[in-house]
C-alpha cells in the first residue's frame, strides 16, 4: 500500500510563485465548457504535488505548464468543495481502493467546470486522477448534497471526518450503504450518459453484467415473496393437524401427510435460505459483487480510451517523458482490465451457484406437491367422515398455484441471467 499524508491536497507545498498567487484569484459563477469527448488526467506524488497533465487539463485549467509543475493539485480545487468529500477521497486511497467522485474544480481565472474524478495509487508512489465531464441527471443531486455539507462544515464548524460521516449518512438514505456502492452507481450512470451523447454503441460486458445484475435483483425479490410464502404455508399444516386429531378414521394417515408436507416445508425454506443471502457490508468501501463489476468495468473502457487518445497529444511536465507517461497510463490501464475481469468471474461463479440451487428448489418442491396430491386422494376417500378437508386441500392448491407462479418468474431470471452468463463468456454483445 502507498504511504499518504492524510489530504495531501489540504497540505501546503513549495511551488511557483504563478501557482501560490492563483490561489487568491476572484471565483466568478462562469461554467469552463469541455467537451464530453475529452478525458483528462493529472498525476502527483505521494504529497499531491502535480508532476504530469495532458494536454486538455492545460486547456481546460488555464494554467501554463510552468504554473502547474510542482504545483500542490489544491491549485484548482474550488471553496464550494465540501472537505467532506476529500476526506473521503484520501480515506479510500489509503485503503489502496481507486475512488470515483464528483469535484467541482476552479480555472485560473476563476471559472468553475465539474468533473467526475476517479483516483487512483499508482505503481511507485503517487496517484493519478482521471476526469471527465458528468452530464446525468445524478449530478444536480450531488450539487445539492454538496452545498447542504458545505453550509454545515461552515455552521458547525465539522471536521472533514464528521461533515464525511454525516455525508454518508444522506447518501445512505438514497439506497446506498457504502460509499463503494455510490462511486460504482454514478460511474456506471456518467459513463452510460457520455457513451449515448457520443452516439457510442453498448460496450458487451457492461450490458450484459447490467442484465444478470438486473435480473439477480429481480431473482432476489421473488425469493423473498417465495420465502414468506413458505413460512406463512406452516398454517396450513397445523391446521391439517389439528383436523386429522377430529377424525374418527384415517387420523393417522392424514397426520403422517401432514407430517411428511410440514418436513418437506422446513427443508425447503432451509434451502430458500442458502438462494438469498443478504451482501453486508462493513466500512466505507465494501461494494456487491455487480457493482464491483461496474466501476472496474468502466474504469477500464475509460483508461483503454485516455491510452488511445494521449498518444495523439504531447506530454506536458518537466519531470517525465511521453514514453514513461504512457508506461505508467498503460499499467494503470492493465490494472484494471485485470480487477474488472476478476469482478466479472467472480459475478459469473455467483450467479451460476444460484442457477445450480434453483434447479434444485424446483425438485424440492415438485416433492412437496406430490405430498399435496396424496392428502387429495385421502380426502377423497374419506369423502363424508372427513367435512372441511376439502376446505384445506382447496387452500393447499392455492398456495401451490401461487408458488408456482413465483417459479415461473424466478425461471425466467434464471434464464436471463445465463444468457448474459453465455454472452459474457464468449464477449458477445445484449441483441437489441
Amino acid at each position: 500500500m502507498n504511504r499518504i499524508s492524510s489530504d495531501p491536497f489540504s497540505a501546503d507545498h513549495d511551488a511557483v510563485h504563478a501557482a501560490a498567487s492563483a490561489q487568491t484569484v476572484a471565483e466568478v459563477n462562469v461554467e469552463e465548457a469541455f467537451g464530453i469527448d475529452e478525458l483528462f488526467f493529472s498525476r502527483t506524488d505521494g504529497r499531491g504535488v502535480i508532476e504530469a497533465y495532458n494536454e486538455i487539463f492545460v486547456r481546460v485549467a488555464g494554467f501554463a505548464g510552468s504554473e502547474l509543475q510542482g504545483a500542490p493539485h489544491k491549485i484548482i480545487r474550488h471553496s464550494e468543495m465540501p472537505k467532506a468529500v476529500f476526506w473521503l477521497l484520501w480515506n479510500g486511497l489509503k485503503q489502496g481502493s481507486p475512488v470515483g467522485a464528483y469535484v467541482k474544480n476552479k480555472t485560473k481565472e476563476g471559472k468553475y467546470y465539474w468533473v467526475f474524478a476517479i483516483a487512483s495509487p499508482i505503481e511507485g508512489g503517487g496517484y493519478l486522477s482521471v476526469r471527465l465531464k458528468p452530464s446525468s441527471p445524478l449530478l444536480d443531486g450531488v450539487q445539492d448534497l454538496y452545498r447542504e455539507a458545505l453550509e454545515a462544515e461552515k455552521a458547525e464548524d465539522l471536521s472533514p471526518e464528521d461533515s464525511a460521516l454525516r455525508l454518508m449518512e444522506r447518501i445512505k438514505e438514497l439506497g446506498f450503504p457504502t460509499y463503494a456502492m455510490f462511486q460504482a452507481h454514478a460511474i456506471h450512470q456518467e459513463f452510460e450518459a457520455r457513451r449515448v451523447a457520443m452516439h457510442k454503441p453498448q460496450f458487451a460486458d457492461l450490458s450484459n453484467i447490467n442484465t444478470i445484475s438486473d435480473n439477480a435483483a429481480k431473482l432476489r425479490h421473488e425469493l423473498n415473496l417465495l420465502s414468506e410464502k413458505f413460512h406463512n404455508a406452516a398454517l396450513l399444516t397445523a391446521n391439517m393437524k389439528i383436523f386429522a386429531a377430529k377424525l374418527p378414521v384415517g387420523r393417522s394417515t392424514i397426520n403422517e401427510i401432514a407430517k411428511n408436507y410440514d418436513l418437506m416445508l422446513r427443508d425447503i425454506q432451509n434451502h430458500l435460505k442458502t438462494l438469498h443471502v443478504e451482501e453486508e457490508y462493513e466500512g466505507l468501501w465494501d461494494a456487491s459483487r455487480d457493482q464491483n463489476s461496474f466501476f472496474m468495468l468502466c474504469a477500464s473502457h475509460l483508461m483503454e480510451e485516455l491510452c488511445v487518445n494521449f498518444e495523439k497529444e504531447g506530454c506536458l511536465g518537466g519531470k517525465t517523458s511521453k514514453s514513461e507517461e504512457t508506461r505508467t497510463l498503460n499499467r494503470l490501464r492493465n490494472d484494471y482490465k485485470k480487477q474488472s475481469i476478476e469482478a466479472v468471474l467472480h459475478g459469473i461463479q455467483s450467479a451460476l451457484t444460484i442457477q445450480r440451487r434453483t434447479e434444485f428448489l424446483r425438485r424440492m418442491i415438485l416433492g412437496l406437491s406430490t405430498i399435496r396430491i396424496a392428502c387429495r386422494v385421502e380426502a377423497g376417500m374419506l369423502r363424508d367422515s372427513a367435512k372441511g378437508l376439502d376446505n384445506i386441500v382447496g387452500r393447499l392448491d392455492g398456495f401451490h398455484d401461487e408458488v408456482e407462479a413465483h417459479l415461473a418468474v424466478i425461471q425466467q431470471a434464471v434464464n436471463a441471467i445465463l444468457k448474459g452468463v453465455d454472452r459474457s463468456i464468449t464477449g458477445q454483445p445484449e441483441a437489441a
